[in-house]
Order: structure tokens, then C-alpha cells, then sequence
């Protein structure tokens, strides 16, 4: 099993609009892919247009495998021209960020994190997630970046301490 940790509040909303309401995380915190809401920005000819989200709390797995960060994303111009970059914070520390080039049609975008880098995520650090995204035009030609969906995931707390329990339970039962 795994568990998500999905924008459940915008920290810092720079340019950033929504495609209704005023809660920009509200438009990409959903479970199910849904691209009829969304959030959008047009860069202004090569300056960097970011948006900040807390994400909901997680668990501490106690295991530093299968971590990563999804965002769907989609650019107008579909010509690569839209650098976005994607950054997992805890607290103020990045732990990673990576840029994408998102196509003309929605796509999902991948971050995947290092056994390193997840067990650089402080264990209060697991309720103090946030993800910055951050829309660059190298282009110089206007482009709108649309974003539709974006979630941290890691695996179930209990998934990472099952084995450990099912080996003391199997120890004291041969003795």
C-alpha cells in the first residue's frame, strides 16, 4: 500500500490562477485524474512564475524506497518551450527538484526520489511537506503552463514494519 500527500493549502500563489474558485490547490489535490479543473500561469517572457502548496500529512514510512512526486502538466505552445520545475521541501530544506518539459497535452511527470534523499525527510518532516512548482518560457512567447494534478507518495507505515514484526512473532514462537 502507499500513501499520498496532496496540496491542502496554497502557501504562496505568485501569477498562479485557478481554472475556478480562488483555492488553487483545490483544483489539483484530487485523487482521480480529473483535467476539467486545474490550475494555470503564463510566463511572461522567460521570467519563472511559482506557486507554493503544503501538502497533507503522511506517516513516516521508516523506509527510504518508493518516494516520488507526480504533477500532470500540460504547456499550450507544445513546443518544449515551458521549463517546469518541481520541488519537495520539508520545511525550508529542499530535499530534491527536478525540471520537466511538459507537451501540448496533459502528461504525467515523475520525480522520483534516492533511498538518500527520502531519508533526508525529517521524521516530523513527513507533516511538514511542501511542493513549489515553478513555470519558466525559454521561449519568450507567452506560454501558459497548466497543471491538473500533483501529489507526494511513499509507502503505508505499516507496510515498512511488517516484516520486522513477522520476524520477532516467528523468533518467539521457536523458542
Amino acid at each position: 500500500m502507499a500513501q499520498f500527500a496532496r496540496p491542502d493549502a496554497d502557501t504562496s500563489v505568485g501569477n498562479w490562477s485557478a481554472s475556478s474558485g480562488t483555492n488553487r490547490y483545490a483544483m489539483i489535490d484530487e485523487s482521480s485524474t480529473d483535467d476539467s479543473d486545474y490550475i494555470s500561469v503564463t510566463d511572461n517572457f522567460g521570467s519563472s512564475e511559482a506557486i507554493t502548496f503544503s501538502l497533507s500529512s503522511v506517516t513516516d514510512p521508516a523506509s527510504g524506497s518508493t518516494h516520488s512526486v507526480v504533477v500532470r502538466a500540460s504547456e499550450d505552445m507544445g513546443m518544449g518551450a515551458v521549463t517546469l520545475n518541481v520541488n519537495l521541501k520539508d520545511g525550508g530544506t529542499s530535499i530534491k527538484n527536478q525540471d520537466f518539459n511538459p507537451g501540448s497535452s496533459a502528461g504525467n511527470h515523475t520525480m522520483t526520489l534516492s533511498t538518500a534523499q527520502a531519508n533526508n525527510i525529517s521524521s516530523s518532516g513527513y507533516g511538514d511537506l511542501t511542493l513549489v512548482l515553478t513555470a519558466t518560457d525559454g521561449s519568450g512567447m507567452g506560454t501558459t503552463t497548466t497543471v491538473y494534478q500533483a501529489y507526494f507518495t511513499c509507502p503505508d507505515a505499516s507496510a515498512s514494519t511488517a516484516l520486522p514484526m513477522a520476524m520477532n512473532t516467528y523468533k518467539q514462537l521457536r523458542y
